[in-house]
């Protein structure tokens, strides 16, 4: 394979094995996470340690602007206010 014929991104669910042989065969490619793993972790981990429930949806929500963000400002601001939302 020609190394210009490489993927410049690999999007995965952060499996071990597959992370340790991309690493391996594709060194200089950027490596994410996929958006919809990273989100049933997030769910997963929060539901345990979020109280009230009531603060759920606003978590969640924040955390969905943290996702989506824009710019590196927009990404900082939405940090901000996923901490205050979950330090309440």
């Amino acid at each position: 394979m020609r190394v210009d014929s490489y993927p410049k991104v690999v999007v995965s669910d952060r499996h071990i094995a597959l992370m340790n042989a991309i690493n391996v065969v594709f060194s200089k490619v950027a490596y994410l996470l996929c958006r919809f793993h990273t989100d049933k972790n997030v769910k997963a981990k929060c539901k345990m340690i979020v109280h009230p429930k009531e603060a759920w949806d606003q978590v969640m929500e924040s955390w969905g602007a943290i996702v989506d963000f824009q710019n590196v400002e927009s990404y900082e601001h939405r940090v901000e206010v996923f901490n205050i939302v979950c330090s309440i």
